[in-house]
């Protein structure tokens, strides 16, 4: 009897496929969770806090597993603690960016990589 070895589907043809959506364990339940609604990540250890338009879901995962599955053309780890959606910052500081009328800190490696992400004038 041959055994068939199955690849694990990649997470990006997944997102696709579910029309740019990802699924997390949010409590006992498995959520569909919309990336266009994401507007910021915010870790606290193993637990994160995907804050979207409407209401944040407290899941369990690390940042570094989260960051792997999210599209690096749309988002972008500023800090240590957070990773934001590039498409809904609404101001730049020199320590900080604004998304939704809360300040999520830069981490001074990270802000000129940053700028080099968003279309600005000089």
């Amino acid at each position: 009897m041959q055994v068939l070895k199955t690849e694990k589907p990649n997470i990006n043809d997944q997102i696709d496929q579910f029309e740019g959506s990802i699924f997390l364990n949010v409590g006992k339940q498995i959520q569909r969770i919309s990336l266009r609604s994401i507007e910021y990540i915010k870790g606290y250890g193993d637990y994160m806090k995907v804050k979207c338009n409407e209401k944040s879901h407290t899941v369990h995962i690390t940042m570094k597993s989260l960051q792997e599955i999210l599209p690096s053309t749309d988002f972008y780890r500023v800090h240590k603690s957070y990773i934001i959606r590039l498409d809904k910052i609404e101001r730049v500081t020199s320590s900080h960016v604004e998304i939704d009328h809360t300040h999520i800190p830069i981490s001074r490696n990270n802000k000129q990589e940053l700028l080099s992400l968003i279309p600005w004038v000089k």
